[in-house]
């Protein structure tokens, strides 16, 4: 991470920011259920130590996803923070640590719409990778959002623990609120620090954000390119795109009644759009490879 960039990110007004800590191509950060409780216990120590907001995060075996307000500076001592300890948690479990050169993209959130797609963005993450369904990652904030569920997820108050107990489950000295609430599996609980009512209040409905959470498609991609990211699609997800866009296009017409040519034209938007490969374009669409291929080559169907 550039160091001219740091203190770009540093100098950021107070906001609202998505914090991505950069992956780990090559290995994994989060190896076991142990770790991710440190993971999660990192997350809220964060709230305590440096008073940012959290909407939402999801931790992912080789990165992380924040949805936080706060100033630049608050966001880059997170950053810093949470780098320092997996590091020392990777050391302690014989792994190597973080590299020296670790570092994170901080993205401006300057609306509620924007709010509501990087929202929508980080909770998608493990939903997308197949982990499990829409909101049903444990180790992040998804599943507090129009759930009934979350309610009865509940812990033992801090105040209970012993101070050697809690240092051992926070992994730090500092103080937790006697109040916070901990689960014996998922650690210290995030609903303890999650603006989830902020969250439902930019949705308004359960099915609004559902409906939004695996179906804002070409937003998702967007955001993803800002984070060098790509989006996974199932080969299900990009008929479903292939059909609504033909259906777009060209209204009121059978599938067997479009031409290879307009099909063509839609493989070349989606290709540009939403980064599908000729061979997912060619398995929706019913064109050979080669053929959508050319069109995407092809200036006569403006692709540049």
């Amino acid at each position: 991470m550039k160091r001219e960039t740091r203190e770009e990110y540093k100098n950021l007004p107070l906001g609202n920011y998505h914090l991505c800590l950069d992956r780990l191509e090559d290995r994994w950060i989060f190896h076991s259920e142990d770790d991710y409780r440190m993971g999660m216990a990192g997350v809220a120590l964060s709230v305590l130590k440096f008073g940012v907001n959290i909407y939402a995060f999801e931790l992912m075996p080789n990165h992380t996803h924040i949805i936080l307000n706060g100033t630049g500076e608050q966001c880059m001592k997170v950053f810093s923070f949470l780098k320092r300890r997996l590091s020392e948690m990777l050391l302690k479990n014989g792994r190597r640590p973080m590299p020296p050169d670790y570092g994170c993209k901080l993205i401006p959130i300057l609306d509620d719409d924007t709010l509501r797609a990087q929202i929508l963005y980080c909770v998608r993450n493990p939903y997308e990778k197949d982990y499990c369904g829409p909101g049903g990652h444990k180790w992040g904030s998804g599943y507090l959002y129009f759930n009934e569920l979350a309610a009865v997820i509940r812990g033992t108050p801090a105040s209970t623990f012993s101070k050697a107990a809690l240092r051992k489950i926070a992994g730090s000295d500092d103080l937790l609120p006697p109040e916070w609430e901990i689960h014996p599996v998922l650690g210290i609980l995030p609903c303890n620090y999650i603006k989830a009512r902020a969250v439902e209040e930019l949705f308004g409905s359960a099915k609004e954000y559902h409906t939004c959470l695996v179906k804002e498609y070409e937003t998702a991609v967007k955001i993803a390119r800002s984070l060098d990211e790509e989006v996974e699609f199932s080969q299900k997800e990009i008929k479903e795109i292939a059909n609504t866009e033909l259906r777009n296009s060209y209204p009121g017409r059978l599938f067997k009644t479009i031409t290879q040519e307009e099909k063509c034209l839609v493989a070349v938007r989606l290709h540009e759009q939403l980064g599908l490969s000729s061979l997912q374009l060619s398995q929706a669409l019913y064109l050979s490879e080669l053929t959508i291929t050319q069109a995407i080559r092809s200036k006569d169907y403006g692709f540049k």
